[in-house]
Parts: structure tokens; sequence; C-alpha cells
């Protein structure tokens, strides 16, 4: 298994050296900003429950990406992958009983484009629009603890939305001897055939390498 990592990496490190300064891969780590959760066409859906929505704080998304140039200037090709991660917690008590529940949102996805760029060789601005495929899981765990002495009722409901998706972003870099960062607004959609649809807005920070 080493060996074949060896040899992996190896020709990752001939490829880059190849594109002469072409290539560039980048990590970056995204904060949602407004209230995020999914939307369903069905109201008895667990995506329609507005008591367990997100909130900013709530969760992150880890996005990976590899940029190409083309023979343009203003133009390069994009292709990455994200992980995203949400949690959240909801109490409500009455004279009867305690409810809590616990809602986990976690989801992945690959995705392809371009984009345009417009500056100079150090600072500038970037546009990119990409799509993919999206995944995502939903998960809620409910306890209700009666005050009348009665045993503890526990439930656990879960649902995946799952289809295309979209990325778009807005930012800018600075780049300095191959070393760059890259702040930016992105957003993520996607939609399924249930008509349940994801929208995240986040504000992201990557920084990377130009090989």
């Amino acid at each position: 298994m080493r060996f074949r990592a060896t040899i992996l990496l190896l020709m990752l490190f001939t490829i880059a050296r190849a594109q002469e300064g072409t290539l560039s891969m980048r990590a970056g780590y995204s904060f949602p900003f407004a209230p995020w959760g999914v939307w369903s066409d069905d109201v008895t859906s667990l995506y329609a429950n507005n008591d367990l929505t997100f909130y900013p704080g709530d969760g992150y998304i880890l996005t990976f990406d590899t940029e190409l140039k083309s023979r343009n200037d203003f133009l390069s090709y994009r292709l990455g992958a994200f992980y995203h991660y949400g949690s959240a917690y909801d109490r409500y008590e009455d004279n009867n009983q305690l409810s809590e529940g616990w809602l986990y949102l976690s989801g992945a996805g690959i995705y392809g484009g371009v984009s345009l760029k417009a500056g100079w060789e150090h600072v500038g601005i970037f546009n990119t629009y990409a799509a993919g495929i999206f995944s995502f899981d939903y998960r809620l765990e409910l306890q209700y603890s009666s005050k009348l002495g009665v045993v503890p009722i526990g439930d656990k409901i879960g649902e995946a939305v799952s289809g295309p998706g979209g990325k778009f972003e807005l930012g800018c870099y600075g780049k300095f001897r191959g070393f760059g960062i890259y702040p930016s607004f992105q957003i993520f959609y996607t939609y399924n055939r249930q008509s349940q649809a994801l929208l995240l807005k986040t504000v992201n920070i990557s920084a990377g390498y130009t090989f």
C-alpha cells in the first residue's frame, strides 16, 4: 500500500511540474452566515420542521479545489469537493413533559466548472460557476421525558436529499511565490425529485499553492 501511494505521489508531482505554473490546489474552511435547512413541498415532511433550523455557528464546510488554467489568462477550469456538517439542539418543556431534539445534517459533493479572473499577477478578483452531484443526510433524534412517572420515549427519524447541485463563488485572491489566499462568498444549492432543496450561504477562507 505504501509503495502504491509513493508511485501516486510521484505521478502527481510529475504532472504538476509539467503544468508549468498552471495548476493550483487549495483547501478551505467555510462559515455559514445565514439560517439554513432543508426545504420541502410536503408540509408533513421532516424537512418542513422550522423549529430545528440551523443557524450561524451550528455547522461548517470543508472545501478542496484544483484549478487548471486555460490558454486565456482570465479563464480557468475548476474541480472540487466539499464536506458539510451541522448539528443543532432544540428543547421544549411544559407541566407534563420535557421534549428534546438533536438535529444533524451531514453531506458531501463533487463539482466542476469554470472560474473567471480579473486583476494582476499577485492580486485580483474571481468568480466561479460549478455544477455537480451533492448528497446530504438529515437525522433527527427525539427524546420525550414525562413528568408523570412514565418511562421516557425516544425516536429517530432520517431522510436524505441527494441530486444535482450547483456552486457559486465570488471572491478575491492574493498570491506570492506560489502561495495564495482566497477569501470568498459561496453559495451551495441542491434539489431532488421529491421537491426537497437545500441552500447554503457561506464565507470561505482558502489557502493553496500553485505548482
